[in-house]
């Protein structure tokens, strides 16, 4: 209900009070909509999972992913022209038997994931190795010859 109600004969003046309280309902949509279940929120968020960081050097592209909980037989890499495919799945931290927990916060994602990266450069399909070690997951992906710099000597004339 709004604190904002006007009478025919004000409602020239109301125009800007009329903006403020279509603004306001907005406002109210998106309270409503975050005052939800905690997991409610979780089930909608689009956050990128996992996050990664992918470098290079004069020879190879290097991606690292921290995986915690991850298991290396449920992970999968893969390169498709100049896209690199992870997919996976990371398993919530288990608790005692018949014990419940509380969170207090909660921030580590846990579940099914797939993701797609887009590499800047062309990489050497056969030459593409992977690691996981103490939860994270290594790729290095070596340039193909057209994507590696190439040094011209300068003559002297």
């Amino acid at each position: 209900m709004s604190i904002f109600k006007f009478s025919p004969r004000g409602a020239r003046f109301g125009v800007p009070f009329w903006e403020l309280e279509k603004m306001r309902d907005h406002m109210d949509s998106i309270y409503n909509a975050l005052a939800g279940s905690v997991s409610q929120i979780r089930k909608n968020y689009t956050g990128v999972f996992p996050l990664v960081n992918l470098s290079e050097d004069d020879e190879n592209l290097y991606l690292t992913a921290e995986l915690p909980g991850a298991v290396k037989d449920k992970l999968e890499v893969s390169v498709k022209g100049d896209t690199l495919s992870l997919k996976g799945e990371v398993r919530q931290a288990e608790t005692e038997a018949g014990e419940e927990q509380t969170y207090h916060r909660r921030e580590r994602e846990s579940g099914s994931f797939r993701r797609n990266i887009d590499l800047p450069v062309k990489v050497n399909i056969d030459g593409v190795s992977a690691g996981f070690k103490n939860g994270v997951l290594t790729v290095t992906m070596p340039k193909a010859a057209e994507a590696k710099a190439h040094h011209i000597e300068i003559k002297t004339e």
